[in-house]
């Protein structure tokens, strides 16, 4: 979905704001080069084995603990995004017990315009979005071929945001 950076310091430059972080080595990339993003998924495990690190960003004005089992998608990890983007001002942290593999989609979803999303590609680097329009509608027409109730889940999305 973006370009593909191995080296942090490379991917650094193209950061738009906010900054939001999905997986655990990609959060620790980002700690190791002092850069707090404004939202980290991780659910302490890597390739589905846990980590050998500690969690990252120890420091955080908002942690919250979702539930979301491996290839599915919960209200509770959509509308923790949600509230980490938008009700809280300094870093989130967001510990998913389970898969935090598809918050990507959402994570495109409820950002704002010219976010940058970073997500891992294992074994090859870091993935990185910028938030566009044309991004919003290919994650929309992912997500609206999962099985489920998209329009519960993105209630708070409206048409004028694809």
């Amino acid at each position: 979905m973006g370009p593909l950076y191995v080296d942090i310091n490379d991917l650094i430059p193209h950061l738009g704001f906010p900054i939001i972080t999905i997986g655990d080595v990609v959060a620790f990339h980002f700690e190791t080069a002092g850069v707090s993003p404004n939202v980290s998924i991780i659910d302490q495990l890597t390739k589905r084995e846990p980590i050998d690190f500690p969690p990252p960003f120890q420091n955080i004005d908002f942690h919250i603990e979702v539930k979301n089992p491996p290839g599915v998608l919960t209200d509770e990890l959509v509308h923790a995004i949600n509230q980490s983007l938008n009700d809280h001002d300094g870093p989130s942290q967001i510990l998913v017990i389970g898969e935090e593999d598809l918050a990507t989609l959402p994570a495109i979803m409820l950002a704002p315009l010219e976010s940058s999303i970073i997500y891992g590609q294992p074994d090859l680097g870091m993935v990185h979005i910028l938030v566009t329009s044309d991004a919003k509608r290919d994650a929309w027409n992912l997500l609206s071929q999962f099985d489920g109730d998209l329009d519960s889940v993105f209630s708070m999305i409206t048409q004028s945001d694809l």
